[in-house]
């Protein structure tokens, strides 16, 4: 028997170019040090897993939106 997986979304591009950003100033800011604190480190985690859903909230809006429009027009 084969199991059957749900294929990944994609965020929007706009939300994954935020995300990086943040992860790209974080890098820069970790470069040059030598001790990071678990904080910090959570902090840039955290921030990123923001971003991320908020595009999977909003995909989950629009998809609702577009559901509520075909039902609408039944």
């Amino acid at each position: 028997m084969t199991e059957t997986t749900e294929p990944t979304r994609t965020a929007e591009p706009r939300i994954i170019s935020d995300a990086l950003e943040v992860i790209d100033s974080a890098l820069g800011d970790f470069f040059s040090r030598e001790l990071l604190s678990s904080v910090e480190v959570t902090d840039v985690l955290l921030d990123v897993r923001t971003l991320l859903r908020r595009g999977d909230d909003a995909a989950d809006l629009a998809a609702g939106t577009k559901a509520d429009q075909d039902v609408a027009r039944a």
